[in-house]
């Protein structure tokens, strides 16, 4: 009985111990780490005010002029230009297109990759902001043709709504791509399997001979018709390539696309006269 009245004793005792030294360390040394860490961030927050007043010191002529205006980007395909939006200025594009990672197309020939005629290439490269690469350049077997086409998220690949209701036309972050049949499904054009054969192709291109590369290419560009469809394949009434209903256009906008006004511009108007005057140095001019 003692020996139980004993260990009840020095438990007790223990505890009495502990509670002492809890109130001893808080009355001694609590309040000192207390203090440490409010000047600690008291200092913190000094430094961050400091570094604050200095930057706004740093006038110069930019900060002052450009960096109150709103920034706006503009992706020109081979990077990306950030400037200071201007009210009213005619060059500000005012929005950022943004690469295409899906494009195992571009990888190579870039987002602008139409420059041999000179006279199209920039209708034919601001078509291919929003226009997939195989939408024009695959021209499908009758076997595989679907006549359906969907738009995919420039970022992440992924197929999306149509965006054209909720965005002025040439403002999308997508791009339309063209379904194939295979073994009696529904498959895009840009599958993975083809992606990745052409990522591949990229990351051994330098350790490969001649005759692999060559073998590379064409089994990458087997796909690829060696003539394209024509600007007037879609510019037209009849029987336009793409069907622009399903892909999510207005009546309107359509009637707009498919006015021979288009076509007419394109096929008839091939070669643009500029005033001497604006190319120095192009004609011979008698003094």
């Amino acid at each position: 009985m003692k020996q139980f009245f004993f260990k009840i004793y020095m438990i007790a005792f223990m505890a009495l111990t502990v509670f002492f030294i809890a109130i001893i360390w808080k009355v001694t040394f609590a309040h000192i780490i207390e203090e440490h860490h409010e000047r600690t961030e008291s200092q913190e927050i000094a430094k961050y005010k400091e570094e604050q007043v200095e930057k706004s010191k740093k006038t110069t002529f930019e900060k002052i002029i450009l960096e109150s205006d709103e920034r706006v980007k503009h992706y020109l395909g081979y990077r990306i230009l950030e400037e200071a939006r201007i009210e009213g200025h005619f060059h500000h594009i005012g929005f950022d297109i943004g690469p295409d990672n899906r494009s195992y197309c571009v990888k190579c020939h870039g987002d602008m990759p139409h420059d041999a005629v000179k006279e199209l290439r920039a209708f034919l490269n601001m078509h291919a902001f929003f226009v997939g690469c195989q939408t024009c350049h695959v021209k499908l077997e009758k076997t595989e043709t679907t006549g359906v086409y969907k738009w995919y998220d420039r970022k992440t690949g992924d197929i999306v709504e149509s965006p054209v209701k909720d965005n002025t036309p040439g403002t999308y972050n997508s791009k339309l791509i063209p379904f194939e049949k295979v073994d009696g499904k529904l498959v895009r054009v840009d599958s993975d399997e083809r992606i990745e054969f052409a990522e591949e192709y990229r990351a051994h291109e330098k350790s490969l001979t001649e005759a692999q590369k060559s073998r590379a290419k064409k089994l990458i560009h087997k796909v690829v018709s060696k003539k394209p469809y024509l600007c007037e394949d879609c510019h037209q009434k009849e029987k336009p390539i793409l069907p622009f209903e399903a892909i999510g256009y207005s009546k309107e906008r359509i009637d707009s696309i498919t006015s021979t006004e288009v076509v007419g511009m394109i096929k008839n108007y091939t070669q643009f006269y500029m005033p001497s005057m604006l190319q120095p140095g192009s004609s011979n001019d008698k003094k």
